[in-house]
């Protein structure tokens, strides 16, 4: 991990500290674009601006479409201009934006999560810099870039303009390592620290009836090769394309990918995994297999704790009740140790079309959205309708089924809310019911593995988090993809291969491929790009000093 400068840390903590001290006092004024209110300029008429919507098919019955609907009136009526959407499937994003650019009907706001959709536009000239309207006509958004100067800093593009709009998020981890601890504790075992360890650990799972129930049905580590367990694998031992190293450079990371596979191949020859590991694509038996008790190990993908309490762990749950799971830190490898990934704090959402009429509107808009009491109506509906004061002092749900009906598929509306703004409510904590065991629970295991994986260990994701990579050219991505899955299917190979194809063999194999496929070229444009803006890319160590900040904000709410 490139190790930030003391000062440098310290520094970027005490301005993110600053501005959040001075933007308590203005959040929630009020003004032309507060959410109640009209912003009747230009002689009286409102401005109308044009915006993508995400469509992701869930409007219910009877609650109008994606373009059209309570929420849609709702920002029209209280927002600063006229509003009109077009729906962008949400998986199709990329070629129905196409369409729209190529047509010359592209909207004036584009709400797109997608990094290398952006970077698309701006290659191609379509985005609007938007630095000097934000200076000159924006109050809200302008006091989040004082307060959080990262978020210019990853909205800024290569000729050094503004160009994307984002939203400050918490810092947690994305994905937890779980271990059965009532298992280790049927068998005297300790939790795994060492790849050895995890080996053993998995063989008395699979081989000592840890449930007791006297059948040869229980495994000690999920399929590996397909979904979340593959990504622990991978984030242990930092088995990414591109890493950087000791000295700050870039390397090729095909060593790191032989070592993950030599330690798969150990698991498999072991025993201690679905023989049908490789033919489980979307690791769904896997997780069926943990869920009905019968899974030692697994890494689960758990972005929201909470929906994972009321679903996933309620149901392994009533499937074994004295099931109990136990976040463990990722174990120390041949490479080293290395923590899980995290959550990207800094996530740009919104550009601006080049050719939009009103700027200025739209940058009102954005103000708009960047409140928080409108990023409050999205999240949680409408206090007295959808949600009343808690005791705690927090929004709480007050009727979940017209929650469910009116207010979950909403949040698409807006991309810009940086819920932290909202005080301790914001922070993932305050969202556990816990008078409900398995949110109770939930929120243990949420705990545990923030205290676990949020270290300064260094990520084993890589030089920084995805949304923040580069996009290679449109010819080097189709080189990439052509080289990329060919390569993973060698090093799988070689996992069951035993003496007929050695992992030894594969890395050999694997290099050849990358050598003679373009490879080189691809990593002389990456070392080339990591020359010029290594300074300037957010990596995982801004990332550690914006948690070491919000949980020291989050502690003062308390």
């Amino acid at each position: 991990m490139q190790k930030l400068n003391n000062w440098k840390k310290l520094s970027m903590i005490a301005v993110l500290a600053a501005g959040l001290m001075a933007g308590c006092s203005n959040q929630n004024e009020g003004g032309a674009n507060s959410p109640g209110t009209k912003d009747e300029d230009n002689g009286g008429k409102r401005a109308t601006i044009t915006s993508t919507i995400y469509d992701r098919g869930t409007v219910p019955n009877g609650m109008g479409t994606i373009e059209d609907n309570m929420w849609t009136k709702w920002i029209n009526e209280n927002g600063p201009a006229n509003v009109k959407f077009t729906a962008i499937p949400r998986w199709e994003s990329q070629s129905k934006l196409n369409v729209l650019f190529a047509s010359g009907s592209a909207p004036d706001l584009i709400f797109e999560f997608g990094t290398s959709i952006r970077n698309s536009l701006f290659d191609q000239k379509q985005l609007l810099p938007i630095g000097d309207l934000i200076e000159n006509s924006s109050v809200e958004y302008k006091a989040m870039l004082e307060k959080f100067p990262q978020l210019k800093q990853a909205g800024t593009k290569s000729d050094g303009k503004l160009y994307e709009v984002g939203r400050v998020n918490e810092v947690y981890p994305l994905m937890s390592f779980f271990i059965r601890e009532d298992w280790l504790a049927e068998l005297g075992l300790e939790a795994p620290a060492t790849t050895e360890e995890m080996i053993q650990v998995a063989k008395a799972f699979t081989e000592n009836d840890p449930d007791k129930n006297g059948q040869d049905d229980t495994y000690g580590i999920a399929g590996y090769q397909h979904g979340d367990t593959a990504g622990l694998i991978r984030y242990m031992f930092n088995a990414n394309w591109f890493n950087v190293d000791e000295n700050n450079e870039i390397y090729v990371g095909l060593e790191n990918m032989k070592a993950a596979a030599e330690f798969k191949r150990d698991l498999y020859n072991a025993g201690v995994v679905d023989k049908d590991f490789l033919t489980d694509k979307d690791a769904a038996k896997a997780k069926q297999d943990f869920l009905n008790g019968k899974v030692g190990m697994i890494s689960w993908s758990a972005m929201d704790y909470v929906s994972f309490s009321s679903k996933e762990l309620e149901t392994l749950k009533q499937n074994v009740p004295n099931a109990k799971l136990k976040v463990i830190p990722l174990p120390k490898t041949s490479v080293g140790q290395h923590t899980m990934v995290w959550n990207n704090p800094v996530q740009m959402t919104t550009v601006v079309n080049k050719h939009a009429k009103d700027p200025e509107a739209i940058i009102k808009h954005i103000d708009f959205l960047t409140k928080v009491d409108t990023g409050k109506v999205f999240r949680y509906g409408i206090e007295g309708t959808h949600y009343k004061t808690g005791a705690n002092g927090c929004p709480e749900i007050s009727d979940q089924d017209k929650y469910k009906n009116e207010v979950t598929w909403a949040s698409d509306y807006d991309l810009l809310h940086s819920r932290l703004e909202e005080g301790k409510c914001g922070f993932n904590e305050a969202f556990f019911n816990e008078t409900v065991q398995s949110q109770k629970e939930g929120l243990r295991l949420f705990k545990e593995a923030r205290d676990t994986y949020m270290t300064d260990l260094p990520v084993g994701e890589g030089i920084t988090h995805s949304e923040h990579m580069p996009q290679l050219p449109k010819d080097m991505q189709v080189t990439f993809t052509n080289l990329a899955t060919p390569i993973s299917d060698i090093f799988s190979k070689a996992i069951i291969g035993g003496d007929k194809y050695t992992v030894d063999q594969a890395m050999k194999d694997a290099q050849d491929k990358w050598n003679n496929g373009g490879g080189k070229e691809i990593e002389a444009w990456y070392k080339e790009w990591w020359s010029k803006e290594k300074d300037n890319v957010l990596v995982w160590d801004d990332f550690y000093a914006i948690y070491e900040q919000q949980m020291a904000e989050y502690q003062s709410t308390k």
